[in-house]
């Protein structure tokens, strides 16, 4: 994946300010491969730098990394892919988002993930999973 001039800059600068602060700075400036392989590092990128692709890679590096993905850009196939990567990612899906099919994909990796389920799905997907 590449990484548009806008935020190539500001991954520059991230790195400057992350690792002087963290008294790191002796370890170079982040490589973007490393900024794109962990998903929660979308956490610290302005929402406007932030694109479908990149918030999609984020996900599938760490499903729960959706919760900083904007709105704007929770597709349904961002959404899938966050929780097939992690089930509990599903609590940071927009409700108009949670369909019976997703809402199932979470529940078959962790029951538990049931009470993120809309009331009106509930039934159906308890019932798909028997």
């Amino acid at each position: 994946m590449e990484l548009n001039k806008e935020q190539e800059e500001w991954l520059r600068e991230f790195s400057n300010h992350y690792f002087t602060a963290n008294r790191h700075a002796n370890r170079g400036p982040v490589r973007k491969e490393m900024f794109l392989e962990a998903g929660f590092a979308v956490q610290h990128l302005p929402n406007e730098l932030k694109t479908e692709a990149l918030c999609l890679a984020a996900v599938q590096q760490d499903g729960r990394a959706l919760q900083y993905v904007p709105d704007a850009l929770k597709t349904e196939d961002i959404c899938l892919a966050a929780v097939q990567q992690d089930c509990w990612a599903l609590q940071y899906v927009p409700d108009t988002q949670r369909t019976e099919e997703l809402c199932l994909t979470a529940v078959q990796q962790d029951g538990y993930t049931l009470q993120y389920v809309p009331d009106e799905l509930r039934d159906k997907v308890q019932a798909s999973l028997k």
